[in-house]
């Protein structure tokens, strides 16, 4: 039996209207549009509808979907503690928020991504991406399909979800020839699954494994989350020589990453200083937005004590923590490559 989503987010008329991007709009086009009238409650926009009205605007087709592989974002870190999860889950749903087809990955055998999004794995024969890449490797019948958990419906958001049963697939891959390229041949022997998304979001483990550095090899951008403190200084110079290793084995995948920096509070001066250092030593590398500290997110990590109720972008989209993550998610449209039905919104990053 097919699981049902877990969750349809609605929004508001202002809402919608500030997530079409480069298509001004007023409320009346909108309605127009979407075929919802007046009558109807003005906060009655899910993903689905804000991508159908994107669709109009840009008089897309839906029935001509790319089969190209889509592009992926590999939220990651050398060291635990940054926000790397809370991060993913926020992207993920910002992309679906703003029209996009996502397929969410959790990669971190501690199931926080799952957590966040809703899915229990303590309480669910969960299938993980380590069960996909074995079997997929081993040449058995693989159902991808059987493991996704949707989050949205219409594949707005679904997630392949993670337990700590994850801990055994290096143990596996220990045993595998060419082991580092087994994720990347995955989701290239299976397009009819994967290309069906518009991208794909990864919260990859921290510390250096064959799992991660498995992630790592199937992208072209690592998204490096750095919490503003010392430890996290030293665990980007780690991340560096994880790429530097990669590129020096494969070369054909040149990586490079983009650096977001997350809990910035302007009273802290460990955290001016972090930032500036990170803006010095990775210049080049930094992303335009800088995730504050934000009680908000702080408020999203209860899901150990109770049920989620899915990220804070979702939730409050408005709000400091909300507004900063679409910033961010509409940043990465344009440095991905992200497009919808081969639409580029064309997303300008301020300059570095």
């Amino acid at each position: 039996m097919k699981a049902q989503p877990i969750r349809n987010p609605k929004y508001k008329i202002k809402t919608v209207t500030d997530l079409l991007i480069s298509t001004p709009i007023t409320s009346y086009q909108l309605k127009k549009i979407s075929g919802k009238d007046s009558s109807t409650s003005s906060k009655n926009y899910s993903p689905l509808d804000i991508r159908r009205v994107k669709v109009a605007l840009n008089n897309l087709d839906e029935k001509n979907e790319l089969n190209v592989r889509p592009p992926i974002i590999n939220v990651r870190m050398a060291k635990g503690g940054t926000g790397k999860s809370m991060v993913s889950a926020n992207l993920a749903s910002a992309f679906a928020m703003l029209g996009y087809k996502v397929l969410a990955i959790d990669g971190d055998p501690q199931a926080s991504l799952t957590n966040i999004l809703g899915v229990d794995p303590s309480d669910e024969n969960i299938q993980h991406i380590g069960h996909l890449m074995e079997h997929f490797e081993g040449k058995r019948i693989l159902n991808i399909n059987e493991a996704v958990r949707p989050i949205y419906p219409d594949n707005m958001l679904d997630l392949i979800p993670a337990d700590i049963t994850l801990t055994q697939t290096d143990s596996w891959l220990m045993t595998r020839m060419g082991r580092d390229l087994i994720f990347d041949r995955l989701i290239t022997n299976n397009p009819d699954f994967f290309n069906h998304y518009d991208v794909i979001v990864i919260d990859s483990a921290p510390g250096t494994t064959l799992l991660s550095y498995n992630l790592m090899a199937a992208c072209k951008t690592i998204l490096a989350v750095a919490w503003l403190d010392r430890e996290s200084l030293k665990a980007m110079n780690l991340l560096f020589s994880n790429l530097l290793e990669i590129n020096h084995v494969y070369p054909e995948k040149n990586l490079d990453v983009e650096i977001v920096a997350n809990g910035y509070h302007p009273s802290y001066r460990h955290c001016k200083e972090a930032l500036a250092i990170l803006a010095e030593s990775y210049k080049n590398a930094m992303n335009e937005n800088v995730i504050p500290h934000y009680s908000g997110f702080v408020r999203q990590q209860s899901f150990l004590t109770e049920e989620s109720k899915g990220p804070l972008v979702e939730q409050d989209p408005t709000s400091i923590g909300g507004r900063v993550i679409l910033d961010l998610a509409k940043s990465l449209l344009t440095r991905y490559e992200i497009t919808l039905l081969g639409f580029s919104e064309n997303i300008k990053p301020l300059l570095r």
